[in-house]
């Protein structure tokens, strides 16, 4: 059996009172990631070291990290050729060095070459960056104004999960879509169709598209003249080189990209159809940091290894061993659980009368697999990466192995 261990937080606690006294957001924040965890002595705030699948909090205690950077991360932390990549671009040209850098021209002709339906690329910063520009062209592409989506696609008022601060006539022209239901789709088309700029979704987030709801959109967004928008911020370069696009064999009018591609540094980027993106000067888009070099080392390196090393054939395989050691433990400990989603972005979910109780008996999973050094998330799906290997994720079938048996005395 695994054995709880004994974690310090002295150093934590001191640097989030300084935190707090000075940094907005984590001052307003009563928890520093919104999960609702807490280990006992308290969760782990601040990272002193990171290598590989794990990290070191400041207090010394170290994890098993299946968060990940909220998925940024996919060959681990610190790997070894993307931080040499970026230490030598850092060395030669700094951080902005004003002109365009050969390492802007290898990344777009790379993610052109893995995408099919990608002629042409530009890059931003952030995933809301990249998400609110493909809103933009298209809505410049079309001349309509309406928007219709599905999933989360950031922070900018468009799509703001809280409306705080929000004009009600910025989302006057935005509509939510019901996820896997193709008849709800249409029927917005239908009745919006002339106005609709865009259908923008997130390929999956936990369920699966169901077959022919995916390409089911793109055909409603032809007949409507409307472009069909793939936001592939999570899955883009992770569940296969050509992204959800190739998984789930469905091409999109334009896509986004954002995390996985550079391995947690910060880079993102607008792609496809050359007769759209054409079109992308006339949104006046300025990047200050539409060059950086660092970033760009990053995630050349970053894509020529999950190129080499078949990296999403590895996390299927190191997921699926995952999702099926916690559904085989968690049956001979005879609690209701079972492991959701697709192998690259796993989850757990439990199935017990009442809601409630499912959300609770989730936070005390993840609390008590914290509690033995294993990080995971209850309020979004995990992740795994290419610096796994089967031992790690044995370790962590067996660790679960105690806390389903504490979970089967507790309900």
């Amino acid at each position: 059996m695994a054995k709880r261990r004994v974690f310090t937080v002295d150093r934590s606690q001191s640097l989030l009172a300084r935190a707090r006294k000075v940094e907005a957001l984590i001052d307003a924040r009563p928890g520093l990631f919104f999960t609702g965890v807490e280990r006992l002595g308290g969760y782990p705030l601040f990272v002193e070291r990171a290598s590989g699948p794990f990290l070191w909090d400041i207090d010394g205690n170290k994890y098993l990290d299946f968060i990940l950077g909220y998925g940024s991360v996919i060959l681990g932390h610190s790997h070894p050729t993307v931080s040499k990549a970026v230490r030598r671009q850092a060395q030669r040209l700094g951080g902005n060095p004003t002109l365009l850098n050969l390492q802007h021209v290898e990344l777009a002709e790379k993610i052109v070459a893995l995408n099919p339906s990608v002629e042409s690329v530009t890059f931003l910063k952030t995933g809301s960056d990249a998400t609110d520009a493909a809103i933009r062209l298209a809505r410049a592409v079309t001349g309509r104004k309406h928007v219709l989506h599905w999933g989360l696609h950031g922070w900018h008022d468009w799509c703001a999960p809280v409306p705080t601060g929000v004009l009600e006539a910025t989302t006057r022209h935005t509509t939510a879509l019901r996820y896997n239901d193709l008849d709800h789709a249409k029927s917005l088309l239908t009745r919006l169709g002339s106005d609709v700029a865009c259908v923008m979704v997130m390929p999956y987030e936990i369920d699966c598209p169901a077959p022919g709801y995916l390409a089911g959109l793109r055909e409603l967004c032809r007949q409507h003249g409307a472009l069909f928008i793939l936001d592939e911020i999570r899955s883009g370069f992770r569940i296969s080189l050509g992204g959800a696009q190739a998984h789930f064999g469905v091409e999109a009018d334009l896509v986004t990209y954002g995390k996985a591609m550079a391995n947690g540094y910060a880079i993102s980027a607008l792609a496809g159809r050359k007769a759209y993106m054409k079109d992308v000067l006339s949104l006046g888009l300025t990047v200050t940091y539409f060059r950086m070099p660092d970033a760009m080392a990053a995630a050349n390196a970053t894509i020529d290894e999950l190129v080499r090393a078949d990296v999403p054939g590895r996390l299927a395989r190191l997921g699926s061993r995952l999702m099926a050691g916690l559904d085989r433990v968690a049956n001979e400990a005879g609690v209701p659980a079972s492991s959701i989603g697709l192998p690259w972005t796993p989850f757990l979910q439990f199935s017990y009368s009442s809601s409630s109780d499912c959300e609770r008996a989730l936070r005390m999973f993840c609390n008590g697999m914290l509690s033995r050094g294993v990080l995971l998330s209850p309020s979004h799906h995990w992740f795994v990466c290419s610096s796994m290997d089967e031992a790690d994720i044995d370790r962590t079938i067996e660790v679960s192995r105690e806390v389903f048996a504490d979970l089967r005395r507790f309900f």
